[in-house]
């Protein structure tokens, strides 16, 4: 009977050079990082037409400027996501008597999370998270569930041209001064943005 001479097993080992090499590729890819878009002042030229007066934070035009902690009323850009998240100041509230995650002796915020398909294409926001640290210290804060109204969050897709607003709560006790948010769209993408905020 003929001896059976075993043939090289080069199929694994084609599989395994790909998934490295498939790892490798998502190691070298970055994630996109938001900027911040900075309003125009609206003044007028002496041509009597609004000048462009916005710049970056060095001073240079553009309306925008380098990532970083936001402020109230501040929107991250994604361009190539196609996508715009502004947070609102935030507000004292009074939370329900059947609300959740609100601790007595502290106070209670909410805010308002806007996002904006500036894209073509349409956007799931039902992975869409937000996440906020209070005080000096930073402390991780619990958010406050409050009926349809607070802690819903955002759920479906956001077709192009289109805006859709969730109100998030928090709470931070009674001295803290800075209510710092972490908006995320854990898409493997894009690095959260975030806001400091003062209460």
């Amino acid at each position: 009977m003929p001896t059976r001479v075993p043939l090289p097993r080069t199929r694994p080992l084609l599989v395994s050079a790909a998934a490295l090499l498939s790892l490798g590729a998502l190691g070298a890819c970055s994630l996109e990082e938001p900027v911040a878009e900075k309003a125009t002042t609206g003044a007028q030229s002496p041509s009597g037409k609004a000048a462009d007066t916005t710049a970056d934070g060095d001073g240079s035009k553009g309306g925008r400027k380098a990532a970083g902690p936001h402020s109230a009323g501040q929107s991250a850009v994604y361009a190539d996501k196609g996508l715009k998240v502004t947070v609102s100041a935030p507000s004292a509230f009074t939370p329900s008597a059947y609300a959740a995650g609100h601790k007595s002796g502290r106070s209670a915020y909410k805010l308002r999370v806007t996002l904006e398909n500036t894209g073509d294409a349409r956007i799931d926001t039902t992975l869409v998270t937000v996440d906020a640290r209070q005080g000096e210290d930073g402390e991780t804060t619990e958010g406050i569930f409050d009926g349809e109204t607070v802690g819903s969050g955002f759920t479906g897709h956001l077709l192009p041209g289109k805006r859709a607003t969730a109100t998030y709560g928090f709470d931070a006790g009674r001295g803290a001064r800075t209510l710092d948010v972490e908006v995320s769209l854990n898409d493997f993408e894009t690095e959260p943005a975030q806001w400091s905020l003062t209460l």
